[in-house]
């Protein structure tokens, strides 16, 4: 028995040592949605309880796990709800978008990645950049507290996608035997979110949003964005899977 236990070991540490494990590779849809959401422009609720949010947006300097290089561009509607008035603290979020582009892929889990998976980045079909489609569903509620000028908000819901293009191909081309694919180009995982931001009299409003994903990996996506009192919008973000970029819209009030 004991002998057994101890050959179990062994071929764990072998199998760490020579990298035989499978890097784990997922659905470009399984990124953080580029989602402007407005918060109240002003404590006394002088704005409505129905809104509706259009934006573009698009992302360079890809980076994620096992993907680099990759830019992504798309569109997001976003419907937001205070089901108990223009003063309340609740609400409840509907968002759907979609977005395309193209990513390389690349080994940055180093403990995982097998000589053949490493041997394929050397080719020149690894070495490429492939397209990719995607689309993106999330619902979600929260509360946002106001503290002086000082707005605080919490949320929390799920997110949805479904997509597929060339990456995706070769995704399945890898996940036969040189990794572990961790979707099949749809699923469901689960969303949090923080955010901070400030009222700017008759200026607008500033908030600072970071949202968590989690489902077997972990993604985190920051934004900073810019509310008028008109209902334009824009800022600057940085996600996995997304990139570095910037987001501007328009919201409306119903």
């Amino acid at each position: 028995m004991k002998k057994s236990i101890l050959l179990g070991f062994l071929s764990v540490a072998m199998m760490s040592l020579c990298g035989c494990l499978n890097p784990h590779l997922s659905s470009m849809g399984a990124s953080q949605m580029i989602v402007a959401h407005q918060p109240r422009l002003a404590v006394n609720g002088d704005s409505s309880a129905l809104t509706v949010a259009l934006d573009g947006f698009g992302g360079a300097k890809m980076t994620g796990r096992n993907i680099k290089d990759g830019f992504s561009a798309g569109a997001t509607a976003s419907l937001n709800y205070r089901p108990f008035g223009i003063t309340s603290p609740l609400y409840v979020q509907a968002a759907f978008g979609g977005k395309g582009g193209n990513a390389s892929f690349d080994c940055s889990e180093a403990g995982k990645c097998n000589d053949g998976y490493n041997a394929w980045l050397e080719t020149s079909a690894g070495r490429k950049k492939y397209s990719f489609w995607n689309l993106q569903e999330r619902m979600s509620v929260g509360a946002e507290f106001d503290i002086g000028p000082v707005i605080l908000g919490l949320g929390a819901g799920v997110q949805l996608f479904e997509g597929g293009g060339d990456f995706d191909d070769v995704r399945d081309y890898l996940g036969k035997s040189l990794a572990e694919n961790d979707d099949e180009g749809y699923g469901v995982k689960l969303y949090s979110l923080a955010r901070i931001g400030a009222r700017l009299g008759a200026y607008g409003v500033v908030a600072f949003d970071t949202d968590v994903m989690w489902l077997k990996t972990l993604n985190v996506g920051l934004m900073l964005n810019y509310f008028h009192p008109s209902g334009f919008h824009g800022g600057f973000f940085a996600a996995q899977k997304v990139g570095y970029g910037v987001n501007f819209g328009k919201t409306f009030s119903f």
